[in-house]
């Protein structure tokens, strides 16, 4: 198959290279600067590419796949046999199964409700001795028992 001319789409290519000149010199090979597309009001760095053209040998790998599949081995997702009540029965039992950690107010505590981290965050002193900043606003605590 022949390719198409980019100035005209109605007939082939004929390798007359006037797609490889630059537009602002047409003395010039392209060189894909962009400066011609800033001109026309573009954004260089925000273009829509809208097909890519691919090597004719790097579609061929998949032509050669001849690995044959056997449908019992599937056997164990058969869907049929499910109803409707054993999926509901099914979801209710995960959704119960589910705890969230943050809900439980023993699992977190705010820093200015700890009198001793309220010390220091007032004071403008280092917490570091106390734990690390894992991220931003998050501090995680060294435990006093292990000290």
């Amino acid at each position: 198959m022949s390719k198409i001319c980019i100035f005209d789409g109605n007939k082939n290519c004929n390798n007359c290279n006037e797609c490889d000149l630059c537009e602002i010199n047409n003395n010039k090979t392209c060189d894909n600067c962009g400066k011609c597309l800033q001109l026309e009001g573009y954004d260089v760095k925000a273009i829509k590419i809208d097909e890519v053209f691919e090597d004719k040998k790097q579609n061929t790998t998949f032509k050669n796949y001849n690995e044959k599949i056997n449908i019992e081995d599937f056997s164990d997702f058969d869907l049929e046999e499910d109803s409707e009540d054993n999926y509901d029965d099914s979801l209710e039992e995960v959704s119960s199964e589910y705890i969230d950690a943050l809900d439980d107010e023993n699992n977190w505590s705010y820093l200015e409700d700890i009198d001793k981290i309220k010390e220091f965050l007032e004071n403008g002193e280092d917490i570091s001795s106390l734990g690390s900043e894992v991220f931003p606003g998050l501090i995680s605590l060294k435990n006093p028992n292990n000290n």
